[in-house]
């Protein structure tokens, strides 16, 4: 078996940008290529000049080549990738990203030698745009992001108990539902101390911030609150126990990043939300006065919510009641 299955999904990336990644794993220093495997999934982009041989310079590299017909968005194509992986842990990139420096795949494997981990996570950092200048700068990310994939191994064991997967209907926040659930369900993590990963900028990525209503995830509030009620179905199947303090976070959360992100699709918005809170409506009563003090909390100084007001708090948790608690009769729809 492979030790780790590193998998990359690409759509409308020119060839030069995919090698450029590929030569970067290509290029790593010590480690047994052996026990890597490289599965690159077509995302219903044009097809490679010679399929997988248009990378036939890069000798260290077992690549298995898989194309969708449709775009289907990075989700739907990264599991693809996952249902034909090898490895014994799995590694995402994006097709526009490198790795930092030539020894990260090093630090990940020496951790392997010493234990089974059901996660490993690394330091990474990000490109990104000044929008008054123009001037790219970057960014320090920690090692404990429990919402990016960036610089991350996820245990093929975890992953398969708990049946995580990539959602099909979420082309924006998958990775925060994807590696939020890893981090849930993970008893064995280990952190490595250094930046292994580089996120570059490119302003066509649905992951980066602008200011244009509909173009940046930032204000695709529906799907955020679609991937919420996702995760805590899964959450509730396996540590119901924590679903109380997560519904919480959600709401005391969704509070101030309303207010922060108009949605793009107000009624979309809506019955995602309504869905939610109906379908976690059991939470509510018992949980109302700690919903009330992580608003209070969540606006402390130097939290990113600290700018906002708080004083419509109470006329929210009333409204936000009336739907979680709504007589009207719910149909479920499926997912």
């Amino acid at each position: 078996m492979k030790t780790v299955s590193i998998i990359i999904p690409f759509h409308s990336e020119p060839v030069y940008t995919v090698f450029n990644v590929l030569a970067s794993i290509n290029n790593q220093v010590g480690i047994d290529f052996e026990k890597v495997e490289v599965v690159l999934v077509n995302d219903g982009g044009p097809e490679l000049p010679n399929g997988k041989d248009t990378f036939r310079l890069l000798k260290n590299l077992d690549i298995i080549y898989l194309r969708l017909r449709e775009g289907h968005g990075p989700g739907p194509a990264r599991q693809m990738g996952m249902n034909h992986a090898k490895g014994q842990y799995f590694m995402f990139m994006d097709a526009d990203d490198q790795f930092h420096i030539d020894g990260a795949l090093l630090d990940f494997f020496n951790l392997t030698d010493q234990n089974d981990y059901d996660l490993i996570a690394g330091k990474y950092m990000e490109q990104a745009k000044d929008i008054n200048t123009g001037d790219l700068y970057y960014v320090f990310h920690n090692n404990n992001e429990n919402y990016s994939i960036f610089s991350k191994w996820f245990n093929r064991n975890l992953i398969e108990h708990y049946h995580i997967r990539w959602a099909n209907d979420l082309r924006v926040f998958e990775d925060t539902y994807f590696v939020g659930l890893a981090y849930e369900f993970a008893v064995n993590i280990k952190y490595i101390d250094a930046i292994g990963y580089t996120w570059l900028y490119n302003n066509r990525s649905t992951g980066r911030s602008t200011e244009k209503p509909g173009v940046s995830f930032d204000d695709q509030l529906h799907v955020w609150s679609r991937s919420r009620r996702y995760f805590l179905e899964a959450v509730q199947k396996y540590h119901p126990e924590r679903v109380e303090d997560l519904f919480v976070n959600y709401v005391a959360d969704i509070f101030y990043r309303q207010k922060k992100f108009e949605p793009v699709d107000p009624a979309e918005f809506t019955k995602e939300n309504q869905r939610l809170l109906r379908e976690f409506s059991s939470y509510w009563l018992p949980a109302r006065s700690k919903i009330m003090q992580t608003i209070i909390d969540y606006n402390n100084k130097g939290t990113i919510y600290a700018d906002l007001s708080n004083k419509d708090a109470v006329k929210f948790l009333f409204e936000t009641e009336q739907s979680a608690l709504s007589d009207q009769i719910y149909t479920q729809e499926g997912k």
